[in-house]
């Protein structure tokens, strides 16, 4: 099949456009490394000012305190872990449907199992 004039001409269009819009996309490409390299001296100016800041912070709060760990109080609740249910004995809001059903079943083998004993 011959190579009709319509698609050379299509082709060379293409290729035209592929100059223009090469160049065009060069500049811009230019420009967003220029804006990334400043934001990110930016960015790094900012967190050593807060770095700073925060070490003086420190300094003046705390000078004689001590570095030990104080435990930290949770909301989380205590779950059994054979059972799964919490001190008000609800279950996990991630478990479905059939799984309660399993694991109620679970633990009704299990009381069985201890009265047996």
């Amino acid at each position: 099949m011959a190579k009709s004039i319509r698609s050379k001409q299509k082709r060379k269009m293409r290729a035209i456009k592929r100059v223009r819009y090469g160049q065009k996309e060069l500049k811009r490409l230019v420009e967003m490394v220029k804006k990334s390299e400043q934001n990110e001296k930016q960015a790094q100016e900012e967190m050593q000012a807060i770095a700073v800041k925060k070490f003086q912070i420190d300094v003046d709060e705390n000078p004689n305190q001590n570095s030990d760990y104080i435990s930290m109080e949770t909301d989380q609740n205590e779950r059994d872990k054979k059972t799964l249910l919490n001190k008000f004995g609800q279950y996990p809001d991630w478990m479905n449907g059939r799984r309660l059903k399993r694991q109620k079943t679970l633990v009704k083998k299990l009381k069985k199992k201890r009265s047996k004993v």
